[in-house]
């Protein structure tokens, strides 16, 4: 008997069986609760082409927590991934999933499920009185979810992804903001004999990001040579700051400085000798160029909080940490710089992608280039 299908009651039931690969013995298997014939045949016709080429696996009837916390976060921790990514998903799991859907059977996840689950978090209040999560955590959490149930089916612990067609919620990109190349200067000017100067000169004329600017260490940059070496991020987990690999392998690069950068890292360098010697024995060795006074390398939350009033006694336009690195990549191509010599600069992994990021500088450049060579050829 390939399947069949029986009327109980009100609903339709389809039947088949399979060979237990143990015991070489047949068993039947079945799906009730349709509604009409046609759509109880439908479900036999899904089925049964894959019981003849050997691929049908048979649901468990896992809840979402235990196939998140029982399987797909051990799988993703066996994966060598990054301990910033880790510890997202394990967020994303904890905070964001299993309260809302956890006790829910990963073959009962609807789209429309999903859809309640990403209405509260928007608007629902957190513990803290927040209202609402953001787009991107909807986009994130709905990512994961549907990554674990790609991996369940690839894996036997599905016969079918239930979220194969739901699509991750749209994030609307907050405005990028940056300084005008007066209101660098004038930034830069201002805090140049403060104790990060040299850091904030580093962000933006060179665009490094908070996490490789925090884990730069000594050994990585050859002040003789005029370099320095990207090879590590500092990132935040679960609170506390860990020395992690960049996340793409253009990460890893090598950044010129001239001789403004090298003097103010001199500078920085000869304070900390001066530091180390009034310390003694109570000062760190880690050899971290972004540190304070006893050598113990800073936290990044702390470095952005320290950016943020330095900002403020400016009396400047408040803009994050972050888009100092926007501030440097806008100022660079609005100079001229080759879109690629940016790109591998900012450590992106192609040109496309800082194109993508700051087109909004290129009408202006193009307007210019044009009018220039118009007033060497026509002019």
């Amino acid at each position: 008997m390939r399947g069949s299908i029986r009327q109980r009651g009100e609903t339709y039931t389809a039947y088949w069986s399979t060979t237990d690969p143990g015991t070489g013995k047949r068993v039947q298997h079945s799906k009730g609760g349709f509604r009409t014939k046609g759509a109880a045949q439908k479900e036999l016709n899904r089925v049964l082409p894959k019981v003849d080429d050997g691929t049908y696996r048979l649901d468990r009837p896992l809840t979402v927590r235990q196939l998140l916390v029982e399987h797909w976060l051990p799988a993703q921790k066996s994966r060598a991934l990054r301990p910033a990514t880790l510890a997202q998903y394990s967020t994303v799991v904890d905070h964001w999933i299993i309260p809302r859907i956890g006790e829910t059977k990963v073959a009962a996840v609807t789209p429309a499920v999903v859809d309640e689950m990403v209405e509260s978090m928007k608007t629902e209040k957190s513990a803290r009185g927040r209202q609402g999560l953001s787009d991107r955590t909807a986009q994130l959490t709905v990512g994961v979810l549907k990554s674990a149930c790609t991996w369940a089916m690839n894996n036997g612990l599905l016969s079918r992804n239930p979220l194969a067609g739901v699509q991750r919620p749209k994030v609307v990109g907050r405005p990028m903001k940056s300084w005008t190349e007066s209101q660098a200067r004038q930034f830069l000017a201002n805090t140049k004999s403060e104790r990060l100067g040299f850091a904030w000169a580093l962000l933006l004329t060179r665009g490094m990001r908070r996490g490789e600017l925090c884990g730069l260490r000594w050994a990585e940059v050859d002040l003789d040579g005029g370099v320095l070496v990207v090879t590590r991020t500092r990132v935040v987990v679960e609170g506390r700051a860990i020395d992690s690999a960049p996340k793409t392998k253009a990460g890893h690069r090598t950044i010129p400085l001239d001789a403004s950068l090298v003097a103010l890292l001199k500078a920085h360098r000869a304070r900390q000798a001066e530091e180390r010697l009034r310390a003694g024995q109570s000062y760190s060795d880690a050899d971290y160029v972004l540190a304070n006074e006893l050598g113990e390398a800073y936290h990044p939350d702390t470095v952005s909080h320290r950016f943020d009033e330095a900002v403020k006694t400016t009396g400047l336009p408040r803009i994050r940490l972050h888009d100092s690195r926007h501030t440097a990549a806008s100022l660079m191509l609005a100079a001229g710089v080759p879109t690629k010599v940016v790109s591998e600069l900012l450590g992106h992994a192609s040109p496309t992608i800082t194109l993508a990021i700051y087109a909004h500088t290129l009408p202006g450049m193009a307007q210019e280039a044009g009018e220039q060579l118009s007033g060497r050829l026509l002019g």
